[in-house]
């Protein structure tokens, strides 16, 4: 019986996977076997018991233990990882001190393994249910921008036919026109010219976000396509008697980039900034290489927008409180449809705006486009 004893003794000191310490009156552990050294990373014999739990052990009492007889309790160990573990420790009272035994309560590790994989099932589920959502807005989303192409294409004629006929009958002689029917028939062109354009930035947004936008590279000599559109912008801005002043302070080298959509950026950022500016006031346009990229800003002296309302400027649709100077109508996707356009070049595009001081919008192309 004493050689199995012993063998039983032997195995729980080197071979098992349970914690055994004898302690001493004084709290000292006088003996540990190997798991316990390994789990704690350091030799444990001749230490303190309190020093092989944590710190918020508050309940550890060798009295209690001692008086009380054989009694369990969960504690947490300090481990060679720093992490904390939970084990369930059984206390001996013996002539000598107490006997610790701790071990690890496999039903509840059980129970958390079964919680953990209900938990796991149910991710899995919703998982799903979320793949068949975004399947279905993305089905909602193509049948959306089908819908907005047919009705952009289908309207573009008719109204574009309105507004010839109104320039047309404009052009006539004066004295053909009395002065009220001249005013009707130029609410109608400029209506027709507001809706042509906003059917135009619809089927753009329609292209856009299906993948379509169709950049047609080709190697271009950025001042001079600066120095064309503001030649072009200046003529509306001289009837809001608005400077626009172009300041490229060394050359910049070509980029690749599509120059028609490249115009179509640089029309929308100069025609807001006359939008929103007052008469008698400049628009500077700045271009300079950074040795990647070519940096353009369009500075205005205009109202300025909101700090507020400065992360709704890209969205599309999106209505802020500043108004044009002189009436001017916005559709509200124009600044949308220029950050998609450079960053289909691989660019980057943002305003610092102070309100009562002015706008200014930077954007980025690189010099090497991959």
């Amino acid at each position: 019986m004493d050689v199995e004893l012993n063998k039983l003794i032997e195995y729980l000191d080197n071979e098992s996977s349970i914690i055994k310490l004898m302690v001493d009156h004084n709290g000292t552990i006088t003996h540990a076997c190997k798991y316990a050294e390994k789990l704690a990373g350091k030799k444990l014999s001749g230490t303190s018991l309190k020093d092989f739990f944590t710190d918020f052990n508050a309940q550890l009492d060798i009295n209690q233990m001692l008086t009380k007889g054989v009694t369990k309790q969960m504690l947490n160990i300090n481990t060679y990882r720093n992490l904390p573990e939970t084990l369930y420790f059984t206390s001996i009272p013996t002539q000598t001190g107490i006997i610790l035994i701790g071990e690890v309560n496999n039903i509840e590790l059980e129970e958390l393994r079964q919680s953990m994989i209900n938990l796991n099932n149910d991710l899995n589920n919703l998982t799903r249910e979320l793949q068949k959502k975004n399947i279905q807005l993305d089905q909602l989303n193509k049948l959306k921008n089908q819908f907005l192409g047919i009705a952009a294409h289908d309207l573009r004629n008719p109204i574009a036919s309105i507004l010839m006929f109104s320039d047309f009958v404009l052009e006539s002689k004066e004295d053909e026109i009395n002065g009220e029917l001249k005013q009707i028939l130029e609410m109608i062109r400029n209506s027709s010219q507001f809706m042509l354009n906003l059917l135009e930035e619809l089927l753009d947004v329609v292209k856009i976000e299906s993948g379509k936008i169709g950049l047609n590279l080709v190697k271009v000599e950025m001042e001079d396509l600066l120095r064309k559109n503001i030649k072009m912008n200046s003529i509306i801005a001289a009837n809001k008697e608005i400077d626009i002043i172009l300041n490229i302070p060394q050359p910049v080298p070509p980029i690749s980039a599509d120059p028609v959509k490249i115009e179509q950026v640089m029309n929308n950022l100069i025609s807001n900034a006359i939008k929103y500016s007052h008469k008698n006031t400049t628009i500077t346009v700045y271009a300079f290489s950074t040795g990647d990229e070519i940096l353009v800003s369009v500075q205005d002296q205009g109202q300025g927008i909101p700090k507020n309302e400065l992360d709704k400027i890209f969205v599309p649709f999106a209505k802020i409180s500043v108004q044009a100077t002189s009436g001017e109508k916005s559709t509200g996707l124009g600044l949308s449809i220029v950050r998609r356009i450079i960053i289909g070049h691989q660019g980057r595009i943002w305003v610092e705006s102070e309100q009562g001081k002015g706008s200014k919008f930077y954007f980025t192309l690189p010099i090497k486009n991959n």
